[in-house]
């Protein structure tokens, strides 16, 4: 009979320093994003799985899916950081939950605005530079539809879209 071989990870550190004051944060499940090693393994995920999957083997579209819907990750958490605390119309006076909830969402709105906008231009300089390249029998876009993994829902839900 086989038994299902475990990896365990175990991190220990001293309450009064700087990991163990975001250990202790990390415990409070901000954002609802769950307990403690779920957020660990998620944050594992979006830096390192594109890599540990190509150690592994994994080539082609399913690396590139993974590669993809890591930097996602990586880029919404970013746009976070950034609305949160780099941003004028945000005032960080206390690190509790509650507030810091209420502040990740009035800035979301802010950013989800601003982000929006950057995309539709996005979308429109790349809209003139394929009317510049393509023949005109050559006006088809395909599009992949990606549904978002549960991680994404989550990000999603915590940057207030769909």
């Amino acid at each position: 009979m086989e038994q299902n071989q475990q990896v365990i990870l175990s991190v220990k550190r001293t309450v009064d320093t700087a990991e163990g004051h975001l250990l202790n944060y990390l415990q409070t499940e901000p954002f609802d994003l769950g307990k403690l090693p779920e957020v660990v393994m998620l944050t594992l995920k979006q830096h390192w799985s594109p890599f540990a999957m190509s150690a592994d083997g994994v080539d082609g579209e399913l690396l590139r899916q993974r590669a993809i819907w890591a930097i996602q990750q990586l880029e919404a958490q970013a746009a976070l950081i950034r609305t949160v605390f780099l941003e004028p119309s945000v005032v960080k006076t206390e690190t509790s939950r509650g507030e810091t909830q209420a502040q990740a969402q009035q800035a979301n709105g802010v950013e989800s605005s601003s982000l929006h906008q950057t995309q539709t231009e996005e979308v429109q300089a790349l809209e003139h530079r394929d009317d510049d390249e393509t023949d005109d029998d050559e006006t088809d876009v395909e599009w992949i539809d990606i549904k978002p993994s549960l991680e994404m829902q989550q990000i999603n839900k915590l940057f207030g879209i769909g």
